[in-house]
């Protein structure tokens, strides 16, 4: 009898498959790892902190990881490129991991969205300061962006809205990923240049996805030109 779950008999186009579940830990787990490593270990961050703040950290990072390397496989790392079933398969399920994910983060954000956990960012009233309702708003604005291409990686998607309307909503998570940029650099930019102030000298989460970010960005400028 053969294994239902053996390479061999799944379908073609099946998003969770091994190759793609390696993606998922390494992405997801790395994105967790540097924030318990990062809060907990190196910083004082308690324990208790883990099911909200600590998650929402690891997703938010995670999020922009699978956004940014579903354009960029294929395109600049040519993994799977063997099987462009597979590198297919792999595209579309960071882009649509890294939506979820993205949408996760916005909800734990809602959830601990105060000044006993952003207090930087809210005046003496309890109102956000202009820096913190610019990041909230480029935030919201940067998700509702990635809805396009989310929706568009459904199969009967590029058939029944064509080729060329198929290209151009894929794209829009280039605005996302500069949406994305702009956001962590209202929330972060101070805390960046103090490098003296970080944690054990780790670069803040933050830091690290502006950079992951830019990256695909960079890419898509220097092609063009």
């Amino acid at each position: 009898m053969s294994d239902p779950d053996s390479d061999a008999e799944l379908p073609k186009h099946r998003l969770w498959q091994p190759v793609t579940a390696k993606w998922f830990f390494a992405l997801c787990g790395s994105s967790l790892a540097y924030s318990i490593l990062r809060y907990h270990l190196a910083g004082d961050v308690p324990w208790a902190h883990f099911p909200l703040f600590i998650l929402n950290k690891a997703t938010s990072l995670a999020a922009v990881l699978f956004v940014a390397s579903s354009y960029l496989v294929g395109r600049v790392f040519k993994w799977h490129n063997h099987d462009p079933a597979l590198r297919l398969v792999v595209v579309k399920f960071c882009g649509l991991g890294g939506f979820f994910l993205a949408a996760m983060h916005a909800l734990f954000s809602l959830c601990i969205l105060r000044p006993a956990y952003f207090g930087k960012y809210f005046e003496e009233g309890g109102q956000l300061t202009l820096v913190g309702e610019l990041a909230m708003a480029v935030g919201v604005v940067g998700l509702v962006f990635l809805v396009s291409p989310a929706i568009t990686t459904l199969p009967m998607m590029p058939k029944a809205i064509g080729g060329w309307r198929w290209k151009r909503s894929q794209r829009a998570g280039y605005v996302a990923l500069l949406l994305v940029v702009v956001h962590l650099v209202a929330l972060g930019y101070k805390g960046w240049m103090n490098v003296g102030g970080w944690t054990a000298g780790l670069p803040p989460i933050s830091l690290i996805a502006v950079l992951a970010a830019l990256t695909p960005l960079a890419f898509k400028f220097l092609r063009g030109r």
